[in-house]
């Protein structure tokens, strides 16, 4: 469960924006049309094994779904996965095998929609044809997509989810606070994560809660915290929601009309915020079993919160032994500051708990690493995860700012997925200036599929400084004067008002 230096090191040594490479030179065209027909072509990944001269194409009819798949030259007597990556969603469109010249085919059906995203072909659990980004419509029925503004609310609203953003506008002076409320709808239940970009300079974007489930509403705050050095002017913060991976946004206007008069030797932000990444990693389950696809996600901020579009992230899975089993060098990072990536298990996957390691950087940015452990079968070791972190004042409303007198309850939701997990909770607090303030533990025990929710509680004293506190979230399985190792870890933000 530890990171090993050894190979992170070697991951961002060799980390290349492979997918925009290949669009620039021309290797991953966009689709053509033909006899109304969609022709779409197929290009050998950055991981492919193939041979050089293989190649593929997609044929879709709008019309009626009509979908084909041809490989020609591949690996010859070989069995392949085609999978059509959208927003995060893999719809699995079924199996190709190729003959002993390499040749194969495949043919299915798709449902009248709207599809965004890229077609992908794997085979030994690694990416080996991938498409352009495509973007097309069967029998013209998607589902319509609205953006809705009045004096009160900006909305999203699709025939599924409704996403919910109010006010629609704020004007504070810099070192203030403005406030967003977060809602968004679903019809059953999905997980929600919550990121925003357009952050002003020298500011930080903190939610009440950034992670969650929607079942069928979730519900949070957006608190923007300015600083005296937040340059005055107006900025189109752009709320982003993923919601069971699919990306809607919504954009609200913030106006720093003025500066405080209060003397500017309060600072309320690090400066230097802006050139550090902070980047997390979830996988859509926490147990799989051998054949399985695992569905990897992340997203990488900036140290205000902000989203970090164009990072350049390595993804690495090992194995119960550290055994590397998945390596992709070649992720980049989209609007939203979200990366994904999927492989599938091997049918002789050893049980047991598993790490996955990302990595991502950015040319101007410190780089950042993290990462988190699921289970495959009965694993016998503990896979302990953090599910959430939150903050909430003493009669449990949540809250991202708190006066010198508050008392602020930081609470932890860890998760263990393998076998019987004895260790600590750690919570500490720094302070604005990045200070450790104060350090708490909690003592756990959790057997396989059980999980805990610890209230840490820290109380706000008169005189502290003002500006922004950051809680670390930590989980090891004992105390570190004993030698323990850390499982998991994890930050959350609050506000000290003045």
């Amino acid at each position: 469960m530890r990171l090993r230096s050894r190979n992170l090191v070697a991951l961002m040594l060799s980390m290349i924006v492979a997918i925009s490479v290949a669009q620039t030179t021309g290797t991953m065209p966009s689709f053509v049309s033909a006899d109304n027909k969609l022709l779409i072509q197929l290009s050998r990944a950055p991981t492919s094994t193939e041979p050089i001269y293989a190649s593929g194409n997609v044929e879709i009819d709008p019309q009626s779904g009509r979908l084909t798949i041809e490989l020609k030259q591949a690996s010859p007597n070989s069995n392949y996965l085609a999978l059509f990556a959208a927003s995060g969603n893999n719809i699995q469109l079924g199996n190709v095998t190729t003959d002993d010249k390499g040749q194969g085919s495949l043919e299915t059906t798709l449902p009248a929609g709207s599809y965004v995203g890229v077609f992908q072909i794997l085979r030994i659990s690694l990416l080996q044809f991938v498409s352009a980004s495509t973007v097309f419509t069967v029998a013209a029925t998607a589902t319509g997509t609205q953006t809705l503004s009045t004096n009160s609310t900006t909305s999203t609203i699709t025939n599924q989810v409704q996403f919910l953003v109010e006010p629609p506008s704020r004007t504070i002076n810099a070192d203030e606070f403005a406030k967003f409320n977060i809602q968004v709808i679903v019809n059953g239940t999905a997980d929600i994560l919550l990121t925003a970009g357009g952050i002003p300079a020298h500011s930080m974007a903190i939610f009440t809660r950034d992670v969650g489930i929607a079942n069928p509403e979730f519900h949070s705050d957006l608190l923007i915290a300015t600083s005296y050095d937040t340059p005055l002017g107006n900025y189109n913060i752009i709320v982003i929601a993923l919601v069971n991976g699919q990306e809607f946004n919504s954009q609200v206007n913030l106006e720093i009309a003025a500066y405080s008069t209060v003397t500017s030797n309060q600072t309320t932000t690090s400066t230097a915020a802006s050139y550090v990444l902070d980047v997390s990693l979830s996988t859509n389950q926490r147990q799989y079993q051998p054949n399985a696809t695992v569905n990897i996600q992340g997203y990488v901020t900036d140290e205000e919160g902000g989203a970090i579009p164009d990072a350049s992230v390595a993804v690495q899975v090992d194995d119960p032994t550290g055994a590397e089993i998945m390596v992709n060098n070649s992720l980049q990072t989209d609007v939203a500051g979200v990366f994904r990536v999927s492989f599938i298990l091997p049918s002789n996957a050893t049980a047991g708990t598993y790490t996955a390691f990302a990595s991502a950087s950015k040319s101007g940015y410190a780089s950042a690493t993290t990462h988190r452990t699921f289970a495959l079968g009965i694993s016998p070791t503990p896979s302990v995860v953090i599910r959430e972190v939150y903050t909430t004042d003493l009669s449990g409303n949540s809250s991202a700012v708190f006066s010198p007198g508050q008392t602020v309850l930081v609470w932890v939701v860890v998760e263990n997925g393998g076998a019987t997990f004895d260790g600590v909770i750690w919570v500490q607090i720094r302070d604005a200036y990045g200070t450790p303030i104060w350090i708490q533990f909690h003592i756990s025990s959790l057997d396989r599929g059980q999980s805990v929710t610890v209230a840490f509680g820290f109380q706000v004293t008169a005189g502290v400084s003002p500006g922004v506190y950051t809680a670390n979230i930590l989980v090891s399985d004992k105390l570190i004067s004993q030698g323990g190792s850390f499982f998991a870890s994890s930050n959350a933000e609050f506000a000290v008002a003045s």
